[in-house]
């Protein structure tokens, strides 16, 4: 086994040994292998075990190991003989390069962008940027469904002084709120404040069995209650925005920050465009033949 390969790691190579000896039995060229174990070569081109253990999960019992590790050499020694193939039989490479050249260009680039915005664009967006984009851009923001300020409670039928909560759930001062969230802390399966934030009604629907008549009747200081057979569910709005209305900037936020960041990125790279550009002109680095250039050459 190499060194550094955890010992549950072992797969039992004996097989592939014995599929895979008659190639490197073969060969008759002296190769130094720099310590690792050659277990599969076609034409010269080696697989080695780390390659193998490297490709396999971990802890894999004995049968599992051995079938993924059969898969995995069988699908190089195949991919590595039509590689071989290919190269023999495609006479020109000439496109092919081109797309390689293009892609590594690409993926320089874009490499490059990353860093100019790890560079220039590494402090926070603050408050003020943001609100500024959101007041500018509502038309960008706008509820797919109510958005919702309250809480919401899930008690089990049998727990007691139900008639108190019924109560206390429908009242907003802090002397009730004290009440409920002492109350809620010994029985409540769920509680769920949320008089300081906007919540989603899709984030209570599932929780709230809520029916499309309950829907209907939500509006603001709408006190909601429904049941089944083991729970009691209330639901207090202490404030609603309808859908099709403009999101709260809470809610907005997240994609503000989003929809920002990818702007001042857009507008850096542009930025960085231009003066390469106009710098290479100035400098001679760049010469475009124009129209009256080529009317002079005529």
């Amino acid at each position: 086994m190499s060194a550094g390969v955890p010992a549950c790691r072992t797969i039992y190579f004996s097989f592939f040994f014995f599929l895979f000896s008659f190639l490197l039995v073969g060969c008759q060229q002296k190769v130094y292998h720099e310590g690792r174990q050659p277990i599969a070569e076609v034409n010269g081109v080696f697989l080695y075990e780390e390659d193998v253990h490297r490709a396999l999960p971990l802890d894999l019992p004995r049968e599992d190991s051995i079938q993924l590790a059969n898969d995995f050499i069988r699908n190089w020694v195949e991919e590595e003989l039509l590689w071989q193939q290919a190269e023999r039989n495609v006479r020109s490479t000439e496109r092919i390069e081109q797309m390689v050249q293009a892609y590594r260009k690409s993926l320089i680039i874009e490499d490059y962008q990353q860093q100019l915005v790890t560079q220039f664009l590494s402090e926070e967006l603050t408050e003020e940027e943001m609100l500024r984009f959101y007041n500018d851009n509502k038309t960008l923001f706008t509820l797919k469904e109510p958005a919702l300020k309250g809480l919401f409670i899930k008690v089990p039928k049998t727990a007691p002084d139900l008639a108190d909560l019924r109560k206390w759930y429908r009242l907003s001062d802090d002397a009730t709120l004290e009440k409920i969230e002492k109350y809620c802390f010994r029985n409540a399966v769920i509680y769920e404040y949320f008089y300081d934030r906007w919540m989603p009604l899709s984030d209570l629907e599932g929780k709230l069995k809520m029916t499309p008549g309950m829907r209907s009747s939500l509006k603001d200081q709408a006190s909601l209650e429904t049941t089944d057979d083991e729970f009691v569910y209330l639901l207090h709005v202490e404030d609603i925005v309808p859908e099709g209305s403009t999101k709260p900037f809470e809610l907005a936020r997240p994609e503000i920050a989003d929809l920002l960041g990818n702007y001042r990125q857009v507008a850096l790279i542009r930025q960085v465009r231009h003066d390469l550009y106009e710098h290479a002109a100035e400098t001679g680095r760049v010469k475009l033949k124009t129209d009256n250039t080529n009317n002079n050459e005529k």
